[in-house]
């Protein structure tokens, strides 16, 4: 048995929610949906998020693909992810493309986590640390990795750019795909989301949040306030699984 919750808030100035998300159940593209936390039965469970980019075509129409391709899904690797890309472009206009975090979970909580681009999954054990098992496939992460960087030099937002995502072109396959494995204990949540959340809500002020309230609902509730209070900010979805 697991908790499930989830809520969706299209970004500001937008006419689509270029997010999708997939709680297990259903897929949601919605422009508003208020936390909401549901029981779900299943061996084994699939999560996950995708972020239409909005600079291509069609986003929210990729984004909504992948998700319904997740709720599909017999079982969460890279040649199924490689698979449903190839099919992309059939469902969208040359050129749409979307970010993706997906989970698989069994009933003794052990999983693993696929992303590509920077969508993020966090693990949030029972002391309240949020580790973050995903990889942002963005320029700077790149060169983090290469050690080329300076943590005294505060680098332009080109840096930001996205490296790896999925894109509807029958040319573009060699995409970078990270996969992880991880284990939650009773108790412990599993936090997929878009960069709608992990940029505005920072890491303080969810820890603060998850301290302060007791329940997931309350929890994301808050944070869809916070972004509200923003003057522009980008499209929000979050799905939650907490571990009974």
């Amino acid at each position: 048995m697991w908790n499930i919750t989830f809520c969706q808030k299209i970004g500001s100035n937008k006419q689509h929610n270029q997010d999708a998300l997939f709680n297990g159940l259903d897929v949601f593209q919605y422009k508003l949906k208020n936390a909401e936390t549901i029981c779900v039965e299943s061996e084994p469970l699939f999560l996950g998020v995708a972020d239409g980019i909005s600079s291509s075509p069609t986003p929210q129409r990729a984004s909504r693909f992948i998700m319904d391709a997740l709720s599909k899904c017999q079982g969460l690797n890279s040649q199924w992810l490689r698979s449903v890309k190839s099919e992309l472009l059939y469902h969208c206009d040359f050129g749409s493309s979307t970010t993706f975090v997906g989970a698989e979970i069994s009933c003794s909580g052990k999983g693993k986590i696929l992303n590509v681009g920077d969508s993020r999954a966090y693990k949030i054990t029972l002391s309240g640390e949020w580790k973050q098992l995903s990889v942002d496939h963005i320029m700077l992460a790149e060169m983090e990795a290469e050690g080329i960087t300076d943590q005294n030099i505060d680098y332009a937002s080109i840096y930001s750019m996205l490296s790896d995502y999925i894109v509807a072109d029958f040319e573009f396959t060699d995409f970078k795909i990270h996969c992880t494995q991880f284990k939650l204990e009773k108790g412990e949540s599993l936090l997929l989301c878009s960069d709608g959340f992990s940029d505005y809500i920072s890491q303080s002020q969810r820890q603060e949040i998850w301290q302060k309230y007791s329940t997931n609902k309350e929890r994301l509730n808050i944070c869809k306030k916070i972004l509200s209070s923003h003057r522009l900010y980008d499209d929000f979805s979050v799905v939650v699984c907490e571990m009974k």
